[in-house]
């Protein structure tokens, strides 16, 4: 089976500085890129993420759902870095790592990625990419440089590809389109170089199963993935791609033919599942000799069939944690599934509240919900009941 089981710094300094001595590292963490690094480290449960949960805990009244919670804090779950705060409250954290864990982070911060509400952005400004790379690219690799004794894994910034593809190959580009566009094509590459390190491994994340017509644009998908990787001079902690970070798909046929597929010999633009994705883009991206491993997110896939289509991307009611971070993937293509989304944060605030007035007002959307990666308690409980398996 392919799905197999198997904040400010200040609060970030007193939650890990009790057990920053016991659990530090001596050893260097030198990591390969040629060999898959979750074979012999696990992800690795932050301590601000379990406080998150314990205080979720405590607002539980069922006793059985209140025990399930209490296990999520056991599994390890990426940091998302969207500031310059951020990144400054990553230190601690790197301290507590243990030598046979890695410390997830995920780079969201790219500019012109997030679009206004209508969907345009301001005028293109190039002062932004000296920005990014002085106030954030170059910090987070001066940070994972000063703690050589911790393995670090890195998405970079997910979302970003599939724009970026779209933009490109438009006949008739919008502002905000043209806007990504030159921004990834400068950007992506700084972010690649800066952050090649020795104890760093990256993935470039891809989107996912549903973001694009991978099976028929496979090829000129694979090529403007190789323009980035040859702008970047072919980083060498580059492992592969990552994929359904903060989404919905299932993994495989082995669980359900795909949300959207009516049997499972079933035709579609889309390759359904991220088992299917992963292996056209694998096979695409190592026949150019690019890095082609994936880490797949399974954070909030347990439960598949609950959207009306493709693009109902917030808050999916009903949806369940999937399987646990593992390397035991059944696929060499796959190094592992891990949790990239932090399971009970919100995905955006619902339209009664405000805000997006379409996906968060979808009708598989939990609604009232919050501002995007606030809490969402109720969110948080649906997940831990629907969890498959179950926790």
């Amino acid at each position: 089976m392919f799905c197999s089981p198997a904040s400010p710094l200040a609060i970030a300094i007193a939650l890990c500085s009790f057990n920053t001595l016991a659990a530090q590292c001596t050893a260097r963490a030198l990591l390969n890129a040629q060999e898959n690094i979750w074979k012999s480290r696990t992800l690795h449960p932050t301590s601000l993420y379990r406080l998150k949960v314990e205080e979720a805990v405590t607002a539980i009244n069922d006793e059985d759902l209140k025990s399930q919670a209490s296990k999520v804090a056991d599994f390890g779950t990426f940091t998302w870095i969207k500031s310059v705060e951020d990144i400054q409250a990553i230190s601690p954290v790197a301290d507590e790592v243990p030598c046979d864990e890695i410390l997830g982070l995920v780079l969201d911060n790219l500019p012109y990625k997030h679009a206004r509400p209508d969907g345009s952005s301001s005028e293109y400004d190039a002062g932004t990419e000296d920005e990014y790379r002085t106030l954030f690219i170059e910090p987070l690799a001066t940070t994972i440089k000063a703690h050589p004794n911790t393995a670090f894994a890195v998405v970079v910034e997910p979302g970003a590809f599939p724009q970026y593809f779209n933009a490109t190959t438009a006949s008739t580009p919008s502002a905000h389109e043209r806007n990504l566009a030159r921004s990834y094509s400068v950007n992506i590459p700084v972010a690649l170089k800066g952050l090649n390190l020795p104890n760093a491994i990256l993935y470039l994340d891809a989107g996912h199963s549903n973001s694009l017509d991978w099976s028929r644009l496979r090829n000129s998908t694979a090529d403007a993935i190789a323009e980035i990787y040859e702008v970047a001079e072919r980083p060498a902690q580059l492992r592969g791609f990552a994929t359904n970070a903060g989404d919905w798909n299932a993994c495989g046929r082995d669980l359900a033919p795909g949300e959207f597929a009516r049997a499972d010999d079933s035709r579609d633009i889309r390759p359904s599942n991220e088992k299917n994705f992963i292996q056209i883009l694998s096979a695409t991206l190592g026949a150019r000799e690019i890095p082609a491993h994936a880490i797949l997110d399974t954070s909030r896939n347990g439960v598949s069939g609950l959207r009306y289509t493709w693009d109902e991307w917030c808050n999916v009611n009903g949806a369940g944690l999937g399987v646990r971070p593992s390397a035991e993937t059944a696929d060499d293509a796959v190094d592992a599934f891990v949790w990239v989304k932090r399971p009970g944060e919100s995905d955006g605030v619902s339209s009664e509240r405000g805000g997006d007035a379409v996906g968060c007002a979808a009708r598989s959307a939990l609604r009232p919900a919050p501002e995007r990666d606030v809490w969402f308690q109720w969110f948080f409980e649906i997940l831990v009941r629907n969890a498959k398996p179950k926790l």
